[in-house]
């Protein structure tokens, strides 16, 4: 091998090796002042590298306010398929999720989402529609698959196990104990659609829906109200109580 091979080999393995440790803190102040306005709180910290590293961040989305710990490992053998792909986990207190996300020339998605909220941080969701419960929401297998801008796949489900719920109506507060819930996610057009059932009796309660274009909605049956012991008309549970649609982003 002529001297020259020797020098092109030791520079290439050389420029690996820096990409390969190439920390991630350095990335960030790069572009931090590009990426920070676009993030809802305060990244804290970033460390390890930029294909294995952490971002602590004080994250601040309409009621929720608390601090987060994500950590990412990407593949970087996939980036010569034209994909980025990144096995990615968060956890705080209450809340841990983990799974795996790509962005490719075929398309782009998330993949195997499973993880738990606990009551108090779903709570915190459901403030503005006076609800409040005492058990946390579990995601499984959630995956979700975009050709474009078009939502082609979805899969997984999102349960609670049931117990006591909150509500006021006419200022009252009432509690009621409700069977647990399953949500089962499914793509039907483009749309991303999370059926929701009760599990005592199997009987659907509603469903929630996203569109490609940002438009969500939720439709809600007579049911929830008569598992609730509100409704004077059981035999009309499969009536349409709710269906509102509205922008998301």
């Amino acid at each position: 091998m002529k001297v020259r091979n020797y020098v092109a080999l030791g520079l290439g393995s050389f420029l690996m090796f820096v990409i390969a440790l190439f920390p991630a803190n350095l990335v960030w102040k790069g572009m931090a002042s590009t990426v920070s306005p676009m993030v809802p709180g305060k990244v804290q910290s970033v460390g390890g590298t930029l294909w294995d590293g952490f971002v602590v961040i004080d994250l601040k989305f309409g009621a929720i306010n608390t601090r987060y710990l994500a950590k990412w490992n990407t593949h970087p053998l996939n980036l010569l398929l034209g994909e980025v792909s990144i096995e990615l986990s968060m956890e705080s207190e209450g809340f841990i999720l983990s799974g795996g996300g790509y962005v490719g020339v075929f398309g782009k998605g998330i993949q195997e989402l499973t993880g738990h909220v606990s009551a108090s941080l779903a709570e915190s969701l459901l403030t503005e529609f006076g609800v409040r419960i005492d058990e946390g929401l579990s995601l499984e297998n959630v995956t979700v698959t975009m050709s474009g801008d078009t939502i082609s796949e979805a899969t997984g489900s999102i349960s609670w196990k049931g117990g006591s719920v909150g509500y006021s109506i006419a200022g009252s507060s009432q509690t009621v104990d409700f069977p647990g819930v399953l949500g089962t996610l499914s793509e039907n057009e483009g749309t991303l659609r999370l059926a929701l059932i009760e599990t005592k009796g199997n009987q659907p309660l509603g469903e929630a829906m996203l569109r490609s274009d940002g438009i969500g909605g939720v439709k809600v049956l007579q049911r929830v109200m008569t598992i609730a012991g509100i409704s004077s008309s059981p035999g009309d549970d499969d009536n349409v109580l709710v269906n509102i649609q509205r922008p998301v982003f």
